[in-house]
């Protein structure tokens, strides 16, 4: 996913915490001067909402966009002059912050530049001159997560207050935290449906299934779907938008009038954002002489247009009404063309 994309998702509350840090520095420009030869370091802390993100290695990619010297005054390097920096100061907002880390992470992916270094959440960051960064979590995934982080700026040395810092002396050795943002991962199930007998006197053999899925106690997805045969032979429809890491129970509710399950009618497996996870039924004649089929209603709607008003508020009065289209499929696999 590209940084400029995962800024515009990100949480703001990240941003306002983390870009406050450069505009604090600011406030203390009458302090002791900055050290300019001596090296900084970076050390990452996650808020803890998702254990999880604690057992996987979430690479960081840092970039340096300015220099600064004893004074505390930014120089923007060569590309990244349109951040401004040297412009900044106690009254620059945390959304002006947000800009210009958009702005830099911006520059460096159509630039293609690569990192003044590389690391890890867990190993932190190292021998870095003075100066602003651009720091770049990288998008992890678990089997069932995917997380996200917005990237922000950051200065080296930094000058913020703590208990451990109850001054307003330069701290050439800091510590950040990274904000995750969770989405789940989805898969699906394929149902594998085999007849191995089919009587042509009757028609269609019409098969029924129904899609339960639970995930930590509660059910995440629920559907039912069909398939027509016109013969012998194996077909397969696959279901998707099922959250990985769920339990889905996969049942046969309708066998056709003269065909009967051949085992068990009840499968169960679990979902993988990876692969498809896969069932299998296998179906026989059962030399009765009863027809029988079934219908897929399809429906599909469509939103109705947006008519903004002058001043930009929406008018639902100028709203035009959506419209639902109706039709009939054989079996579900026609749905899914």
């Amino acid at each position: 996913m590209k940084m400029k994309k995962r800024i515009k998702q990100g949480a703001g509350v990240a941003l306002a915490l983390m870009l406050a840090v450069p505009a604090v520095m600011y406030t203390a420009q009458a302090a002791v001067g900055i050290d300019t030869d001596r090296d900084c370091s970076v050390s990452f802390q996650l808020d803890g909402t998702f254990q999880e993100l604690d057992t996987l290695e979430i690479p960081v990619n840092l970039y340096q966009v300015a220099q600064v010297d004893e004074k505390g005054d930014y120089e923007s390097l060569a590309g990244f002059e349109i951040l401004d920096l040297e412009n900044v100061d106690n009254e620059t907002t945390a959304r002006e912050w947000e800009e210009k880390a958009a702005q830099a992470a911006q520059v460096i992916e159509e630039g293609n530049i690569a990192p003044t270094q590389r690391t890890t959440a867990e190993e932190g960051a190292e021998n870095l001159s003075p100066g602003m960064y651009l720091v770049d979590a990288q998008q992890v995934q678990s089997p069932e997560y995917t997380y996200s982080f917005t990237p922000y700026l950051l200065s080296l040395p930094d000058n913020y207050y703590s208990d451990t810092n109850p001054d307003d002396s330069w701290i050439y050795d800091v510590t950040v935290g990274l904000k995750p943002e969770q989405e789940i991962r989805y898969g699906s199930v394929r149902i594998n449906k085999t007849l191995d007998a089919y009587n042509a006197t009757l028609g269609g053999a019409s098969f029924i299934f129904s899609i339960e899925a639970v995930k930590d106690g509660e059910t995440v997805y629920s559907d039912v779907v069909s398939l027509v045969f016109d013969g012998p032979g194996t077909k397969s429809i696959e279901v998707g938008n099922i959250p990985a890491g769920a339990q889905v129970t996969v049942t046969e509710v309708y066998s056709g009038s003269s065909y009967q399950v051949v085992g068990d009618n009840v499968a169960t497996t679990v979902i993988s954002a990876e692969d498809p996870a896969e069932v299998s039924f296998v179906n026989t004649y059962d030399d009765e002489n009863n027809g029988g089929s079934s219908i897929v209603n399809h429906f599909d709607y469509t939103a109705p247009e947006e008519n903004d008003s002058e001043d930009g508020s929406q008018a639902a009065e100028n709203q035009t009404g959506g419209t639902w289209t109706w039709t009939q499929q054989t079996d579900s696999t026609d749905v899914q063309e």
